[in-house]
């Protein structure tokens, strides 16, 4: 039996959006568990008034498993009907995680687009030390995302450019050892992938480049929170369980676990976006594709290669990088893997 997590149980965007959020945890309780990163609280505190909703906690460690079991209790004790999770990805996985595991409610509000997380049905967790620790599944969809434009749009580029190459990835990661031309060619499910991939990326390297320099047409600032925040996030809930995790995300994966003090300050889409590249030259992509995306990505300041990451290219460290990498997301030619890896050495 197949069960789709996909979307979220309502998704409200729009200017002001955050003032809806005593309405909307009221369909599930009075007292709310709220927990976000100090900036982003701060942020969302200057527009409601969060202490009259619940306890605030203002996060600062790492999107841990231990930290999500921690809150859970303070849910169970404190007698909290739900959780809001606020401010980018970590803490959002971690307010999704915690509320899994307390079996309540979940509301998040993104403070910026840098990744999916906000609407996603997956917690991606760390250690405490910000080493990869694997995700966790959540039992039910995010019950509501509230995605404040005005809020969103005064986000810093850097965040908007990794949260837009993040959801460029998903259309070179869908074909990962594929072709495909049309249904036929795959299961359904990826092909809902590839078709919805397809519009991300048409979108956004057709959009991309205004938002950089100028956040001024709200009217477009919304359009690209829904295609990162939903649209995206879409793609992954029909991706799930599919076992495959494709290169560019593959990366990411690898310098958690084996970088993760040289890394730290790197944000989870920067290094996708490294990984992005390596992806389009293992896939043999149009090279004219390839270099729009290296314009796109320079467009925004982003890293552009495995020492922009803080990645030493060792010979021990390319061999740990090429195991990792064909076992871990199925490489079918290991040859071609290292020749797209001399692409962004």
């Amino acid at each position: 039996m197949q069960e789709l997590k996909v979307g979220a149980g309502r998704f409200v965007v729009g200017a002001k959006a955050i003032q809806n959020l005593k309405r909307e945890m009221q369909y599930f309780g009075k007292k709310a568990l709220i927990i976000g990163g100090p900036s982003s609280v701060d942020k969302v505190a200057e527009c409601v008034d969060l202490n009259e909703l619940g306890i605030v906690h203002r996060h600062t460690g790492e999107c841990s498993k231990r930290w999500a079991e921690d809150y859970s209790e303070i849910v169970k004790q404190e007698q909290c009907d739900l959780i809001i999770g606020m401010g980018g990805g970590k803490c959002i996985d971690l307010a999704k995680c915690a509320a899994t595991y307390a079996n309540c409610p979940i509301i998040t509000v993104p403070t910026s687009v840098a990744t999916c997380a906000a609407s996603s049905a997956v917690c991606i967790m760390y250690t405490d030390e910000g080493r990869s620790d694997g995700s966790v599944g959540m039992n039910r969809e995010v019950d509501v995302v509230l995605a404040d434009s005005e809020i969103i749009k005064n986000s810093p580029k850097r965040l908007w450019g990794a949260g837009l190459v993040d959801s460029l990835a998903k259309l070179p990661e869908v074909i990962h050892n594929l072709t495909i031309k049309n249904h036929k060619d795959c299961d359904l499910n990826k092909y809902i992938c590839y078709i919805n991939g397809k519009a991300i990326w048409e979108f956004i390297m057709g959009e991309g480049y205004v938002l950089a320099d100028d956040q001024k047409d709200l009217g477009l600032v919304e359009n690209m929170i829904v295609t990162n925040l939903i649209h995206t996030s879409i793609v992954s809930g029909f991706s799930s369980g599919s076992g495959q995790l494709a290169l560019a995300h593959g990366l990411y994966d690898f310098i958690r676990r084996e970088f993760v003090k040289e890394a730290k300050d790197i944000l989870h889409g920067e290094i996708v976006g490294v990984g992005l590249i390596m992806q389009m030259y293992y896939n043999g992509d149009d090279p004219q594709e390839i270099e729009n995306l290296k314009s796109f990505m320079e467009h925004f300041g982003m890293p552009m290669n495995l020492r922009d990451i803080h990645y030493e290219d060792t010979d021990d460290n390319r061999r740990k990088l090429i195991e990792y990498l064909t076992k871990s997301t199925n490489v079918t030619d290991v040859e071609r893997l290292e020749k797209a890896l001399e692409k962004i050495k």
